[in-house]
């Protein structure tokens, strides 16, 4: 029987709120190193020799697995503004399609994005963040291609069918203002916490950077109340939780604090 691999260990201290812990595979989290990718297919070899005798029965599983699935199928659609919207999947197709067709009337469905389509060329593909701007024709949204939960923010125009230029990488929830010239969109710190928010304007020129949130126990998401007439930017722990309003049609304005977070009150 094959033996499993042994991760060299090399000493490692890190010091946390004043408390030192030892790792001694701290080294393992550099994926980029050559070292590190070695071991981990080194274990996915020691996986497969283990399982190899399992294989006709993990085939036997998948089959009937899937067999329980309606691979083509279609989601409820839902309304926003002139149009419903809705996903796809279809057998044999690994990711859905995302689609909308008018609300009124018997129009023909959009494609609005294919991800089968996008992820050729890509090992992975996953779909973050998606907002249609009010007026329907700006879609904003972000994909991860490494697996490592890194979504890039895009801008598809939907009345051309073209992704514009921009590609803001590390990026979380996204809100358009009511004027779909103007996105706002979070970013993440090197602990994939959201930290920052900053206000996009498609003009061009830098974005502004609308709020930190320094503690680092919180995470910031932003978002669009049901009604459509305001911006929320939130800010939360496990305990605890704030938010802020904007009113949605007046994007350069003064966030107001709704109450100061309190420990223990969300």
């Amino acid at each position: 029987m094959a033996s499993p691999p042994v991760a060299r260990r090399i000493p490692h201290d890190t010091v946390v709120h004043g408390e030192s812990r030892a790792d001694d595979y701290f080294w393992l989290r550099d994926k980029d190193d050559a070292e590190t990718a070695a071991y981990l297919e080194a274990e996915n070899a020691y996986a497969d020799a283990v399982m190899k005798p399992t294989e006709a029965l993990q085939h036997r599983l998948y089959e009937e697995m899937l067999g329980r699935i309606l691979e083509t199928d279609l989601s409820v659609p839902y309304r926003e503004g002139r149009f419903l919207y809705f996903a796809r999947t279809e057998q044999g197709r690994q990711y859905p399609t995302y689609c909308r067709r008018p609300a009124a009337g018997d129009g023909p469905e959009e494609v609005l994005l294919d991800l089968n389509e996008m992820a050729r060329g890509h090992d992975y593909l996953s779909l973050g963040a998606w907002a249609v701007s009010d007026d329907g024709e700006l879609l904003a949204f972000s994909t991860d291609t490494t697996g490592f939960r890194e979504y890039t923010l895009h801008i598809k125009d939907l009345r051309t069918g073209l992704v514009r230029a921009e590609a803001i990488e590390r990026t979380g929830s996204v809100a358009w203002a009511r004027d779909r010239h103007v996105l706002f969109y979070a970013v993440e710190d090197h602990a994939k916490r959201p930290h920052r928010v900053f206000r996009h304007a498609l003009a061009g020129g830098p974005d502004a950077l609308v709020y930190e949130e320094a503690d680092e126990r919180f995470r910031v998401d932003v978002g669009r109340t049901r009604s459509r007439d305001w911006l929320v930017l939130g800010s939360a722990s496990h305990t605890t939780s704030e938010a802020r309003v904007l009113r949605a049609d007046d994007p350069e304005g003064e966030w107001r604090l709704i109450a100061p977070r309190r420990q223990g009150h969300e």
